[in-house]
């Protein structure tokens, strides 16, 4: 994988680009604008006014999403190969919805969100600001009316390509005691996310279908 390096003479975009990296997973150093860079092995990041003074590829701090989840999985999409950059969300459904995301194999992040809406704009945000190969979407079945309901709002609001399935959770919110509840929703959308489960898409129509 490409390393990422970040490389400004101004103080104001190195405190930026440094802190908002450290709110990632993402591995990262230091060098001198003058340093040589690697064309191939390296991805600079910069201020804007910097960028065109690197060779090969340089990325504009404030060309990338504030959102310290969505701008690691914009860096990450320029790191991975594109059969790599599949986007895989699993969610928690209930009063409470768990989320997890993973990219080209990778956690981007978990979350809790008690609106089914505001979820699901943000995985509109995801998709739209995260270039993918692919985007699956696995939704747990253990509360039905709110999991039908986040994955009626997904499928409106998604891309067609996007796959929404609709999964056994059952085991998923086994964790450790004393585990706080929205850890606990957390994990267990990282469990469905790794679960096969069924197309929305079958499941309405099977419910339309004369028995």
């Amino acid at each position: 994988m490409r390393i990422i390096k970040v490389a400004t003479d101004d103080g104001n975009a190195y405190y930026d680009i440094v802190s908002r990296l450290k709110r990632t997973h993402l591995r990262f150093f230091s060098i001198s604008p003058g340093e040589a860079v690697d064309s191939v092995q390296d991805l600079v990041l910069t201020s804007r006014r910097e960028v065109h003074a690197f060779e090969g590829e340089a990325v504009a701090i404030e060309d990338l999403n504030e959102d310290s989840l969505i701008m690691e999985g914009q860096l990450l999409s320029r790191l991975l190969e594109d059969s790599r950059r599949n986007l895989l969300i699993g969610i928690d459904p209930g009063s409470r919805i768990g989320m997890a995301m993973f990219y080209g194999g990778r956690e981007l992040g978990a979350l809790t969100e008690n609106s089914a809406e505001k979820l699901v704009d943000l995985l509109v945000m995801l998709a739209k600001e995260v270039p993918h190969s692919s985007l699956s979407v696995k939704i747990g079945a253990g509360e039905p009316r709110s999991s039908l309901r986040l994955a009626r709002l997904s499928r409106e609001k998604l891309p067609p390509s996007a796959s929404i399935e609709i999964v056994d959770e059952s085991g998923t919110s086994a964790g450790k005691r004393g585990e706080i509840g929205a850890i606990r929703d957390q994990r267990a959308a990282a469990r469905i996310a790794f679960r096969k489960g069924v197309q929305f898409s079958d499941l309405v129509r099977s419910r339309r279908t004369p028995g």
